[in-house]
């Protein structure tokens, strides 16, 4: 007799499990990375919404002493500053940081926001500020720079140029070669920019609306502006780089620019090159062609 032996079954393979592979996928770090503080910061707000409320049983006397003593041993104290620029990255960090007064180390709590903003706001680039707390070690600041539109014609320290912004507020700045490449402006006193007010001469006010409806029309690489004169009352004079002399009155900018649109397309049909336009009569404009 044939004995049968029963063998047992045979696992069958999985032919669809691959081998597990570790895959470095910077992205995903970068989430985890991002997940992992706002853990942190969920776990210190909530630790600090707890330790308001013991505050406000014990009083400020109670504050005093666990934000001078408790709260620096369960990481109440600044560990990082993270600064955003918006702008072309003229002022440095470390300019930013200096001007805070901020140090690594501080308790958190004992820093004061209006102060820190009033720092760096007087920072002569700086435009704007937003400050923050991001509980429980870090400040974030933010910090708009001013644009510069012109550089004014005034005599400064050494490797130092005034500029005026979109705004009108001057400010000091590096002389660096996008500096230089700005048309310059003259007639302004020097008492004026010392102010660090915003100028608001009727002229200089109508130079920068002037500036920009150039900026924004077909003539503006056919009259670029290398100088604008804001010294004689209710007018604007500019010379090009080409050499072209143009005199604005500082009301209705749009119309003589449309003007001057006119008296370019009549030379150019013409063959004719400008040499000089005065704007500021209503009718018969001067033209001198070359």
């Amino acid at each position: 007799m044939m004995k049968l032996i029963k063998k047992g079954k045979k696992k069958k393979k999985n032919r669809l499990k691959k081998a597990t592979m570790e895959v470095l996928d910077p992205e995903a770090l970068k989430t985890d990375a991002k997940r992992k503080d706002k853990i942190r910061i969920l776990v210190g707000s909530l630790l600090f919404l707890i330790i308001l409320g013991i505050v406000t049983a014990l009083g400020v006397e109670g504050w005093v002493y666990l934000k001078s003593q408790w709260l620096v041993h369960y990481g109440y104290v600044l560990k990082k500053v993270d600064i955003e620029e918006i702008g072309s990255g003229r002022i440095a960090k470390e300019e930013i940081i200096s001007a805070s007064k901020l140090h690594i180390g501080d308790n958190i709590f004992d820093i004061s926001l209006k102060d820190v903003y009033s720092k760096l706001c007087s920072l002569q680039e700086v435009d704007k500020v937003v400050i923050r707390r991001q509980l429980p070690d870090r400040i974030f600041i933010r910090v708009w720079e001013r644009k510069p539109l012109v550089r004014l014609a005034l005599k400064t320290k050494l490797n130092k140029k005034y500029c005026l912004d979109e705004k009108g507020y001057p400010f000091l700045t590096e002389n660096r070669e996008d500096i230089l490449s700005l048309p310059e402006m003259v007639g302004i006193p020097l008492k004026v920019v010392e102010a660090k007010k915003r100028i608001e001469e009727p002229e200089v006010t109508a130079a920068i609306n002037l500036l920009h409806i150039l900026e924004n029309s077909s003539l503006h690489f056919v009259f670029e502006p290398q100088t604008i004169d804001v010294s004689r009352p209710f007018s604007i004079g500019l010379l090009t780089r080409d050499g072209v002399r143009l005199t604005f009155r500082i009301n209705h900018l749009n119309d003589q620019v449309n003007r001057l649109q006119k008296i370019y397309s009549f030379s150019q049909s013409h063959g004719r090159k400008i040499s000089m336009v005065d704007l500021t009569p209503d009718q018969n404009v001067p033209v001198i062609f070359q």
